[in-house]
């Protein structure tokens, strides 16, 4: 009998059910197209066979846990997928540039002095108030974790902390957005990071959407220059960055979810970091 191998019987299972899905929306499609006129068939069916017939169902891109993360870094950091590390742009905030010690930052984004993080909890209910009460009833309807908001100084003292923060600006840009165009996998949304920070109990590998990010350019600052990619850049000495996150679980690790294992500290250190 052959070895039973978990991990090819879970590729094996996803295999199957995106045939089963694109097999569906074909079908789907061809009973669509032989209801149409003569010119809406062959535009349709041009379509069909350029666009969605060659298409290929690809996951979403999740960061995974920091590997380089350790007990006495309790900085607060947001990590950067691998599909994202290309180019010297993004070299300060990779694990190992080899050009520094200062660029050493474990592929993650972490805020060089301690920021203000705002988060807050909602458990939603709706009230049912029968006629001729004094009180009304509170339904529950779902729980929720609210935006994260985290706003952190950055200070450029020399032309490393200047590649930094370029290096910085430039992963937030890049992760609100999808890949497009002729991008590489086509049609993926952005990509799914991960924030630490303060220990454990408080921020674990928590999985983060960048939902927004904003920062200044004082006219009243003085501007330091820097040279990347052979160009000359000029970022102010001072500088405030604020990043809005959206934590974002994973389906089949809600459906894992157990709050007695959470209120006896179960999920502290495990792989979707429920907070």
């Amino acid at each position: 009998m052959a070895e039973y191998n978990a991990a090819n019987f879970a590729s094996s299972v996803a295999n199957d059910a995106a045939e089963a899905v694109t097999s569906a929306a074909t079908d789907a499609a061809g009973q669509y197209i032989s209801g149409m006129g003569p010119l809406g068939q062959a535009t349709a069916q041009f379509l069909f066979d350029t666009v969605i017939s060659d298409r290929t169902i690809t996951r979403a891109i999740i960061s995974s846990d920091i590997s380089t993360r350790n007990d006495s870094d309790w900085r607060v950091s947001i990590s950067i997928p691998e599909v994202l590390l290309v180019g010297d742009i993004l070299g300060p905030l990779k694990e190992n540039t080899g050009t520094s010690s200062a660029f050493n930052t474990g592929n993650r984004m972490v805020f060089p002095f301690n920021p203000s993080v705002l988060f807050s909890h909602t458990a939603n209910y709706a009230q049912v108030q029968p006629t001729h009460t004094n009180y009304a009833y509170n339904a529950y309807e779902n729980s929720q974790v609210d935006a994260i908001t985290i706003t952190g100084e950055f200070f450029q003292e020399n032309e490393n902390d200047a590649k930094y923060w370029i290096a910085c600006l430039h992963f937030l840009r890049t992760a609100t957005k999808m890949f497009y165009g002729e991008s590489d996998p086509l049609g993926n949304p952005p990509p799914v990071c991960r924030l630490n920070g303060y220990g454990d109990h408080v921020l674990n590998n928590i999985p983060v959407v960048i939902t927004n990010f904003t920062t200044d350019m004082p006219q009243d600052s003085d501007y330091i220059e820097c040279t990347v990619n052979g160009i000359k850049n000029f970022v102010p000495v001072q500088s405030t960055i604020t990043v809005t996150l959206q934590p974002q679980y994973a389906r089949r690790s809600q459906a894992r979810f157990s709050l007695n294992e959470y209120a006896a500290g179960g999920h502290v250190q495990g792989d979707e970091g429920f907070i």
